[in-house]
C-alpha cells in the first residue's frame, strides 16, 4: 500500500515560502510585516505536526524532509520578524526621545 504525500507538510513548505518572502518584502512594504510573523507561526506549526506524523508512521517518511524544509523556514521568519519589530520599536522610542529632548532641557536644574 503506498502512503499519499502529508498535506501538513506540503501547507508548511508552501507557508514557509510565502513566509520567506513576504519578509523579504516587507523592507519596501512595511504594512505587511505581521504576514511574515502569521505564516511563519503555522509553517512551524504545520512542519512540526507533519514530523510528529512521520516518527509516528502515519505519514510517508519520503516527506520528512518537505517538513523540515517548511519547519526550518517558518522558524526562520519567526526569528527575524521578532527581531524585526524589536528594532522597529527601538527605533520609533528613540525618535521619541529625540523629539523629547528640548523638553529634557527645560527640565535641567541649575546649580
Amino acid at each position: 500500500m503506498q502512503q499519499s504525500t502529508n498535506s501538513a507538510a506540503i501547507a508548511s513548505l508552501v507557508l514557509g515560502i510565502v513566509a520567506i518572502l513576504t519578509l523579504l518584502s516587507s523592507g519596501m512594504f512595511l504594512g505587511c510585516l505581521p504576514i511574515p510573523l502569521i505564516c511563519g507561526i503555522l509553517a512551524w506549526i504545520f512542519g512540526k505536526n507533519a514530523m510528529s506524523q512521520i516518527d509516528a508512521g502515519l505519514g510517508n517518511p519520503n516527506d520528512r524532509g518537505i517538513a523540515t524544509a517548511g519547519y526550518v523556514m517558518g522558524l526562520i521568519t519567526v526569528i527575524l520578524s521578532v527581531l524585526g519589530l524589536c528594532c522597529l520599536i527601538g527605533a520609533l522610542a528613540g525618535i521619541i526621545g529625540v523629539g523629547m529632548f528640548p523638553v529634557w532641557e527645560s527640565m535641567r536644574f541649575n546649580l
